[in-house]
This record gives structure tokens, sequence and C-alpha cells, in this order.
């Protein structure tokens, strides 16, 4: 697939990897797609591979506001929960999403991309349709910071991109991370780092709280995301305008002459 380069010294390199990650950013940034997407306000997801009923649960209440914002989703995209956030920013009309790959963008595309993802007998999806329409009209971003020709997702470059996605958002969203998990351990160096970061305040997720990550409800977490410069969405401008057909009037039908009345001697 064709691919873009940015170098660490372009002015399109992204902003907040140059202030928050300094000489550790990535010399390089591939791209296919909206660049764009990350000059919106951008929530970063990570979450562990199995998610318990009640941390699944306690998130989507959370998503419930969430999907009020106008915000760009950046992720990998392949655990349970972070598919479902995936099939969200599809979904809703005010909310866009970038794709971060584990490997080189020689060798992944849009289709090998959602095909490790969501496979036999679980690819079909209700959202898949505004998928190819958004990678088409150019509305989807494609990330990695691996060689282009890598073939291979390995741990180290899992954990590479992991962790320059979540650097790269306003805000890191963590549904649920056990001790010992890959998301756990960017969890902790997310909060290390001192970036904007939230969980759910179930007590599934106590382990999180330990860490120093905020718990939020369905009721507070709006206000937090406006804290940090997030915005709701006027849903009016995503309303499809209504189709007007006018209509020729029609022409004037002519009147008839009416027959004149011939008085015989029948009427007298």
């Amino acid at each position: 697939m064709e691919y873009h380069i940015i170098k660490k010294g372009d002015k399109s390199y992204p902003a907040r990897l140059r202030e928050r990650l300094e000489e550790t950013a990535p010399d390089n940034l591939y791209y296919h797609g909206a660049l764009g997407l990350l000059d919106q306000f951008t929530m970063a997801v990570i979450a562990a591979d199995s998610i318990p009923a009640l941390a699944m649960m306690a998130a989507n209440q959370l998503l419930f506001t969430i999907r009020e914002y106008e915000l760009n989703f950046i992720g990998s995209w392949h655990s349970v929960m972070e598919t479902e956030i995936f099939r969200l920013g599809l979904f809703r009309k005010n909310m866009n999403v970038t794709l971060f790959s584990a490997r080189g963008l020689a060798q992944e595309t849009f289709k090998s991309y959602l095909r490790t993802r969501f496979y036999p007998p679980l690819h079909e999806f209700p959202e898949e349709d505004e998928y190819w329409r958004r990678a088409r009209d150019g509305e989807l971003l494609m990330l990695s910071v691996c060689d282009p020709e890598e073939r291979k997702m390995t741990r180290r470059n899992i954990m590479t991109r992991n962790w320059i996605a979540c650097s790269l958002g306003d805000v890191v969203f963590v549904p649920f991370a056990e001790k010992g998990t890959k998301t756990f351990t960017i969890a902790k160096r997310v909060v290390k780092a001192g970036l904007p970061v939230f969980t759910s305040d179930d007590q599934t997720n106590e382990t999180l709280h330990e860490l120093g990550i905020r718990g939020l409800t369905r009721k507070n977490v709006g206000k937090f995301l406006e804290e940090l410069g997030a915005s709701k969405a006027d849903m009016q401008k995503y309303k499809p305008k209504p189709i007007v057909i006018s209509v020729p009037e029609p022409e004037p039908v002519p009147e008839k002459p009416v027959a004149a009345m011939v008085q015989t001697e029948w009427d007298l």
C-alpha cells in the first residue's frame, strides 16, 4: 500500500510526540490517509485482551457520555473491548478512527488490518460498510512506526505502537488491565509520564486505581473531557439534509364553453 513518511524535523510531525517524548520520539512516522485527524481531540484506547463483564458494563456506561463528543479514537483495535470502541467510532458521525499498526505499511492494507481483527466466523459486523466508505473517501488514518517492510507483529513492535498511540492522545482511556499484561505495563508508563488518563470507577479496576489512574462515571466523564479541551458535538449538522423534490404546477385546464340552452315549444 502507498504510504507517506514524516520525519522528526518536518513541520507536519505531531507536536505531542516532540513535546512528550523529546529525544525518544520516533525518527519516522509512516501514514496513509487523513493525517488531519490528529489535529482533532484524540482519545487513545488500550484494553487487555480479556475483560470481566462488570468492567465491560462500566466501560459502556462511560461510552454513553463519551459518544456525545467530537473526537478521534486512536488505538490498535485488537481486544474485545477495543473492537467495540472501534465500531462505535465508525457508527457515530461525530467520531473518527485512527488505525495504528504494529506492521510496516508496505505490508499492511486497510483490508489486512481489518481481517486480523475481525476474522471468520466473526468477520461480519454492521459498521463494515462505513469502514470501507471512509477508507475510499480518505476519512481513515493508518499509522505505523515500524520499518515499512516489517511483516510480523512482534512484542517489541506492539509495545512501541501502544506507547506511541498513548503519546499521541489528548487523553488515554484504559477500560481494563490486569497485572502482568502488556496493557498494564503501558498503563504504568502512561502514569509515570504524567499523561491524562482515566478508567471506570468499577472495583474491577482497583489495580488501575492503585496506580493513580482516575476512576470516572457516566456523570462526570464529560466534565473531565471538557477540562482537557473536548467539545460536545452539534448533532444537528450531522443530520442528513431533507431531499426536496420540486414538482411543477399543473397547467390550468381551459374551461369548456357551456352549450347555449335552446328553448323549445315543449318548455313553454
